[in-house]
């Protein structure tokens, strides 16, 4: 006889826990994102999402980056270091706190970003036929409420 224990009959079932499925979605798509900008660009992930939230709003800090994104402070420090020695960004002393520095994509970091733009939209796309306009604007505001609820806004 083997100690091995059977499976509770009141055990949390994965495949119909939305949780879970939210979380291996979301790891399905970085997944698919991290190969098109590796792919394309050399960057891997962390770059990626910097670039992309730089890109968004021009001036944000690393700090802000780190306010938006599912990233910590030290993953956001190596990501933005890589992105300035590559010469796609640039870092600005902030007027009111020279201790504080804004981040801008420069020219040629600009030029990655709308390169890489297209590949890394046509995941949402694929997800938006599927849902069609009504689901997909029904969707985010469920996930808009759900962030609001669970204090991530």
């Amino acid at each position: 006889m083997t100690d091995t224990l059977l499976p509770a009959k009141d055990a949390l079932k994965l495949d119909s826990y939305w949780p879970y499925q939210l979380v291996v979605l979301a790891d399905a798509i970085s997944r698919r994102t991290a190969a098109i900008v590796r792919e394309k660009a050399d960057l891997n992930l962390s770059q990626w999402r910097v670039l992309a939230a730089i890109a968004e709003h021009p001036g944000r800090t690393a700090n802000d980056v780190v306010r938006i994104t599912p990233m910590d402070k030290g993953i956001v420090s190596r990501a933005t270091k890589a992105l300035l020695e590559a010469g796609w960004v640039r870092r600005e002393a902030s007027q009111e706190d020279g201790r504080i520095s804004h981040l801008y994509l420069t020219v040629s970091g600009d030029r990655l970003y709308r390169e890489l733009l297209p590949a890394v939209e046509a995941i949402s796309e694929e997800a938006r036929k599927l849902l069609g306009a009504d689901r997909e604007a029904e969707f985010l505001a469920t996930l808009q409420e759900l962030k609001t609820r669970f204090d991530l806004s």
